[in-house]
């Protein structure tokens, strides 16, 4: 796995929906966006339980997201599960002039 990080524009920040959230394959990235207030988080969209695509359908609730599919619970801000001992891994993200820029490593593990 390499270690050479890029930071990638993915979206305007103000197309984003208010807790509702955006999935974006880019690469060989599938990504799940938030946005709560002014604040943005991005995790990957695929569930390490069963990795189905499907955790930007997930419910929110404060800072939590639970999988749709067989609600494993996890923390936006770091990935952690609230369930088990499962993470889900979390992206850096930046804000530019309206655009969100996310940090992808040039190859990865889906999860």
């Amino acid at each position: 796995m390499s270690s050479v990080e890029n930071f990638v524009k993915i979206c305007k920040v103000s197309d984003l929906p208010e807790r509702k959230g955006v999935r974006v394959e880019i690469e060989e990235h599938d990504l799940a966006i938030f946005k709560i207030g002014t604040e943005i988080f991005v995790i990957s969209n695929i569930c390490p339980h069963n990795h189905t695509s499907q955790m930007f359908n997930g419910h929110l609730n404060n800072y939590s997201i639970s999988c749709p599919v067989h609600g494993w619970i996890f923390d936006l801000r770091t990935g952690k599960t609230l369930s088990n001992n499962s993470n889900i891994k979390t992206y850096e993200i930046k804000i530019e002039d309206d655009y969100l820029f996310v940090k992808l490593p040039k190859s990865y593990y889906k999860w």
